[in-house]
C-alpha cells in the first residue's frame, strides 16, 4: 500500500505501486514486448504511461479532498460580503383605540440590520408617544419611559440613534400609545444600514 504523506511504497516508487504493475488492458506491465505467457494483452509503454499518469493525479486530488475536509476548509460560514443602508417600514394592524396601546414588530429579512433613526410621519406623530424601543427582547431605552412620538418626525435634527444590530431572525420591536381622542393608524419608517450576501 502506498503512504501519500511519506511518498514510500512496496516498490520503491509511486507509479509502480499506484498501477499495481499492470496497464490498462491487463497485461502484466514488466512482461517483454512479447506479452504474457498466460496469453494477456502485451506491455503498452504509451498507455502504461497514460494510466499511470491519470491514476496519479486522481490520488493526489483525493489526498487534498480530505486534508480540506480535516481542516474544516469545505465547511466554513459565509460571511456578508456588502452593506448598504436601507429603510425598514413598520405599521399597525388596524387602528389603535384612543388610549390603547399596540406593539408593533418589523423582522428585516437581512443577515444583520442596523437602526440609525426612526422617522415617524409629522402627521402621526401627535397622536403618539412611544412607550419603549426593542431589539430582540432588549429595551434601547436608558430607563423606562414614554418618549414623545413627534420627536421622531421627519424634519426633526440630531436624533440619529445607535441601536443594537437586529440579527437574523430578530425583531425591531417599537411600542406606542395613541394618546388622542379616536383611533389611530401608527406608521413609522426606520433607516438603518444593512448587510446582504
Amino acid at each position: 500500500m502506498y503512504d501519500l504523506v511519506s511518498g514510500n511504497g512496496p516498490y520503491g516508487d509511486v507509479e509502480g505501486v499506484l498501477t499495481g504493475a499492470y496497464d490498462i488492458v491487463g497485461a502484466p506491465m514488466y512482461g517483454g514486448m512479447g506479452g504474457s505467457p498466460y496469453g494477456a494483452s502485451p506491455y503498452n509503454p504509451a498507455y502504461a504511461a497514460q494510466n499511470r499518469a491519470l491514476q496519479m493525479q486522481q490520488a493526489q486530488q483525493q489526498a487534498i479532498q480530505q486534508r480540506m475536509v480535516q481542516n474544516g476548509a469545505l465547511l466554513r460560514t459565509m460571511n456578508p460580503t456588502k452593506a448598504r443602508r436601507q429603510f425598514l417600514g413598520m405599521e399597525s394592524s388596524g387602528t389603535i383605540a384612543a388610549a390603547g396601546t399596540a406593539t408593533i414588530t418589523a423582522r428585516p429579512q437581512s443577515f444583520a440590520f442596523k437602526p440609525e433613526r426612526i422617522f415617524i410621519p409629522a402627521s402621526v406623530g401627535p397622536d403618539f408617544i412611544v412607550t419603549d424601543i426593542k431589539v430582540g427582547n432588549v429595551s434601547q431605552l436608558v430607563q423606562s419611559g414614554n418618549l414623545p412620538a413627534e420627536a421622531f418626525s421627519q424634519t426633526s435634527f440630531g436624533v440619529e440613534m445607535d441601536f443594537d444590530t437586529v440579527q437574523t431572525s430578530q425583531d425591531f420591536i417599537i411600542q406606542v400609545q395613541n394618546i388622542s381622542g379616536a383611533a389611530r393608524t401608527f406608521r413609522a419608517m426606520i433607516l438603518g444600514r444593512a448587510a446582504n450576501g
